[in-house]
């Protein structure tokens, strides 16, 4: 009991520093770590639970019609999402092992909103950042070929998950990248060695990708792709 409440409090001492839209709530945040594949859930009902990544990384699935799981939100550390009883059967589950998210209720939110305007305006700007996440997604998963589409996520994760420009931490595995991608894990793997093999990208161990030729890496997705960058800190862990 006493080294889970130490680890409550280090995470709780990391999330005070960052400097997210929700701080005014941060007294009120429990401390949520959570196992990879444990499932996030939020209370009944639509006031449901607003979740900050501190470390790790959290994604949102649906299965499509022809039985495959399809990522359609990725959440990061320094990204906030919301979780209500009407998720439209969509799952919502950690995929780092060592995930810790900090969880604001949905009423409390909501009340502090009502009778506050600057902190309602903050609210929205959390909002957009999970439609900001979602165009993102689109427009790379709508390139043309699967290199395009590899390549521009490399270039998305390198301004959101590290302050090291140009190394990539990669969040999630290869699998669930690909699930991401909406292609075969094969071909993930088929477009990392190409990227490899051309020397654009160099892979240092399962987890870091180290960006050597930003210009041709851009070249090849077809446009100069801007990264997210809600917040920098550490990545969490992957399993390959």
């Amino acid at each position: 009991m006493k080294t889970r409440s130490h680890a409550a409090d280090y995470y709780r001492r990391i999330l005070s520093v960052q400097p997210h839209s929700l701080k005014r709530l941060d007294g009120f945040a429990k401390i949520m770590p959570c196992n990879r594949g444990q499932e996030i859930s939020g209370d009944p009902g639509p006031s449901g639970h607003w979740y900050y990544v501190i470390v790790g990384a959290v994604r949102r699935c649906t299965v499509r019609s022809d039985g495959r799981r399809q990522i359609v939100d990725l959440m990061l550390p320094g990204d906030f999402f919301f979780v209500s009883d009407n998720q439209n059967e969509a799952t919502i589950e950690a995929i780092a092992e060592n995930t810790v998210l900090a969880s604001y209720s949905g009423q409390r939110v909501e009340r502090l909103a009502d009778h506050d305007p600057e902190f309602a305006r903050e609210l929205r700007r959390v909002a957009f950042q999970s439609l900001t996440r979602s165009e993102a997604q689109l427009l790379i998963i709508g390139r043309v070929t699967a290199l395009e589409k590899v390549g521009a996520f490399l270039l998305s994760l390198d301004g959101r998950v590290s302050d090291r420009r140009g190394q990539v931490e990669l969040p999630i595995s290869r699998y669930d990248i690909a699930d991401y991608l909406a292609v075969s894990v094969e071909t993930v793997c088929r477009s990392i060695t190409d990227l490899q093999q051309r020397g654009v990208i160099s892979l240092m161990g399962k987890r870091t990708v180290k960006i050597l030729n930003r210009g041709a890496l851009e070249d090849r997705v077809g446009e100069r792709v801007h990264s997210i960058r809600p917040v920098s800190i550490a990545a969490g862990s992957i399993a390959a």
